[in-house]
């Protein structure tokens, strides 16, 4: 008779070894896994392998799914992993580790990684006639201690990728695909633009941050509910660049050693000229904020320029001046605070020093 009893759960699977632990590989209907998998998250946090589900995580991981069905878009499912408390069989087709495995259906199988997608996964197929298969690593009767340093294990050992190259790299955001084709065709943000780092490391041959300028233009984008086109977005941009001066000032120096003592190319800066261009926008055409960028630009002598975004020039509004070095302050409030700076100054209504 049969190990695991006479009701059971029967998958195609292989199998292999992780150091001393063996483990299997299935593809299971996402239909099922309601019925396979026992939750992992109720009890006192040392009595778990996992951690409470966070149902914001859930949704996104759910709306996923939604998005890509209702579009008609490419999806990937990465494995769950999970333990099975009960006992397995596993017939193997030859000498190949490749078989098909069997468990009661009355087992315990929890998750140590991958909760928030199988609980998104069980709302999408409640809701979806669309199928699904879903690849899970199962180990089998581990002790409970060993479970949670894997689950430490995973989390710790895997390096969350920067939101600057998820965005480079998420074709389904038409916006952020509209600024990495233009940013990598231009001539100068080609050549100063960072699409791996959220903040530019200081070893870098880079000034400025996609993820910073992609933040920056979603503040204006759609001003006052109006869509602007891709081609006044980068005029906006072109005029930032003279603006800013940076075609002169990255041939003349260190871009670690420039920030220093100049504000124009921190993340601070730049999120705080979309907010400006934002509100500029709510009077003036896209084509008329570029100019008046471009006016200022002109009429700026470099000296002014230069003492303009001076760090110590910022103090009380993005920066703290307190210290000997001037820092500079880079959250909310301090953006939309040097944006106001922005538009006084772009508008003429403060003179630059």
């Amino acid at each position: 008779m049969s190990k695991v009893g006479d009701y059971f759960f029967e998958f195609p699977a292989s199998r292999g070894l992780q150091g001393k632990t063996v483990t299997l590989l299935m593809t299971i209907p996402g239909r099922t896994l309601a019925r396979v998998l026992a939750s992992d998250n109720v009890g006192h946090t040392l009595e778990r392998s996992q951690r409470e589900i966070n149902q914001s995580r859930v949704k996104k991981f759910y709306e996923y799914l939604v998005a890509a069905a209702e579009n008609q878009e490419p999806f990937i499912v990465p494995p769950l992993v999970g333990n099975c408390d009960s006992e397995i069989e596993f017939e193997e087709f030859g000498n190949t580790n490749v078989g098909v495995v069997r468990f009661p259906m009355d087992a315990e199988i929890k998750l140590f990684d991958g909760q928030h997608r199988a609980a998104g996964i069980r709302e999408f197929c409640r809701n979806s006639d669309t199928s699904l298969m879903v690849p899970i690593m199962l180990t089998h009767q581990l002790p409970l201690k060993t479970r949670q340093q894997f689950f430490s294990d995973i989390n710790n050992n895997v390096s969350k990728p920067s939101a600057a190259i998820n965005m480079a790299y998420n074709g389904r955001d038409a916006h952020a695909q509209g600024m990495v084709a233009f940013l990598t065709s231009h001539d100068v943000f080609s050549a100063i633009t960072d699409f791996e780092h959220n903040a530019v490391p200081a070893k870098s041959r880079l000034w400025v941050s996609f993820k910073a300028l992609s933040d920056a233009t979603a503040k204006f984008a759609n001003a006052g509910g109006k869509q602007l086109q891709q081609d006044e977005i980068e005029a906006i941009w072109e005029a930032w660049i003279n603006f800013t001066a940076i075609s002169d000032i990255r041939h003349g120096t260190n871009q670690a050693e420039y920030k220093r003592d100049y504000i124009q190319f921190h993340a601070v800066m730049i999120n705080a000229f979309g907010y400006a261009v934002s509100r500029l926008l709510e009077n003036n055409s896209p084509r008329d904020v570029s100019r008046m960028i471009d006016d200022f630009a002109v009429n700026a002598e470099t000296a002014e320029r230069e003492d303009l975004f001076l760090i110590s020039a910022w103090g009380g509004i993005c920066a703290n001046t307190e210290k000997e070095r001037p820092t500079v302050i880079a959250n909310v409030s301090a953006q939309k605070a040097a944006a106001e700076r922005l538009v006084q100054i772009i508008t003429g209504q403060e003179k630059t020093p």
